[in-house]
């Protein structure tokens, strides 16, 4: 028998208690190589990607059929001047020096991780990077490009435009992408050539029978309701996104409660029917998901948005932002919710979801079937052992 290729993932943060983007992403997909690859995990001891603090054990452990090795932050970010000094770079051409001290800052700063995957690369049939924005990947890459593969989970910002990152995009063998939009931008602005370049997207699991009259009991929500999940972030669309709906319920009598669930990293909104939630569990998401007239996704970088399509999988309408060309592609694909692009037209919208269930209900089943259709694990898994095959020994 042949043995098991041997397959090493690098990512900025991992564990079972990460929950967002990229680095859930990565590590569904270690935990189902597990199957018929040996997979190593190369990442730092951090919960969290604002500070980048040093709160996970370092070294070896095995979690859920997976080997993590974990090394530690050199230094933690100190995000106020951090942002500072982002906005100046943003605005003026710099320096390749002034762009890597940038890189260094941003962090994870973890120079032991890529000089520990300089030392093992030989020991691995692929390397798959998990985001191109973070100092593992680009220094990773830089020290095993051998059998590369980079999952960028890009979206059109700043950084991207950094020269830095020209590296990033020409040292991978191989590509896998969330989205079509996203390989189109990523094409668009780097010369990829005919190198392997999948689309995968995700798979989409969510609970068959969520506790939506539970939900409303617990947390005293009565009529109908709009949803955000989420880092509650300005970055994220939330300022918009806010000041969209004080325009909604100043304009629509009788107008639905927006409530907010995830973790605060703004000012706790103080706008007339708006409700913060907190962070709730899992299941308690799910349960809201499933309860609402519209799941509101207004951020406008995105790579593909777990939780949009976790609200289509329950049949709930979307309403999300026309500027983020995923988010509108998913819309328009699967005719599965409507976008925005101002205040106004915001407004119609969610007053049309909350109050023609008819037409709430035919773009929810159709949001359903897109992702029953296109957005399964067995489907995803193939393209990523397709390219690992491709790039291996």
């Amino acid at each position: 028998m042949s043995r098991k290729l041997r397959v090493a993932i690098v990512v900025q943060r991992y564990g079972a208690e990460i929950t967002g983007g990229s680095e859930a992403l990565a590590r569904a997909v270690a935990e189902r190589l597990t199957d018929d690859h040996e997979v190593t995990v190369l990442t730092s001891c951090a919960l969290d990607y604002v500070s980048w603090k040093n709160e996970l054990p370092e070294g070896l452990q095995r979690e859920n059929g997976v080997d993590v090795l974990r090394f530690p932050t050199e230094v933690e970010r100190e995000q106020e001047s951090f942002n500072r000094a982002s906005e100046a770079l943003y605005a003026r051409a710099r320096s390749e020096v002034e762009e890597l001290d940038w890189l260094r800052q941003q962090g994870p700063d973890v120079p032991r991780l890529v000089q520990r995957l300089e030392a093992d690369r030989d020991r691995y049939d692929a390397v798959l990077f998990f985001t191109y924005l973070y100092f593992p990947t680009y220094w990773g890459l830089r020290a095993a490009p051998e059998r590369s593969i980079l999952v960028p989970t890009a979206h059109d910002e700043p950084p991207l435009g950094f020269s830095i990152y020209r590296l990033v995009f020409e040292a991978p063998r191989a590509f896998v992408f969330c989205s079509s939009p996203e390989r189109e931008l990523v094409r668009r602005r780097f010369e990829i050539g005919s190198r392997p370049a999948e689309v995968a997207g995700i798979g989409v699991d969510v609970p068959a029978s969520p506790d939506v009259e539970g939900f409303r009991i617990r947390h005293d929500v009565s009529g109908p309701y709009a949803l955000y999940a989420g880092r509650i972030d300005a970055g994220k669309g939330c300022d918009e996104m806010l000041g969209f709906f004080g325009h909604y319920r100043a304009n629509v009598r009788g107008g639905a409660q927006l409530l907010l669930i995830g973790r605060l990293a703004m000012p706790e909104p103080r706008v007339p029917g708006v409700r913060y939630l907190g962070y709730l569990s899992e299941a308690e998401k799910f349960a809201a998901m499933a309860g609402a007239s519209a799941v509101v996704c207004p951020s406008p970088y995105e790579s593909l948005s777990i939780v949009l399509l976790e609200a289509m999988a329950y049949g709930t309408a979307v309403l999300a932002t026309e500027r983020s060309a995923v988010l509108e592609d998913h819309c328009r694909r699967s005719n599965g919710g409507l976008f925005y692009r101002d205040a106004g037209e915001f407004a119609e919208a969610l007053d049309l979801l909350v109050t023609r269930g008819e037409l709430a209900r035919a773009l929810g089943e159709n949001g359903r079937r897109y992702v029953a259709e296109g957005f399964r694990w067995e489907l995803v898994m193939d393209k990523y052992r397709r390219t690992i095959a491709a790039v291996s020994r």
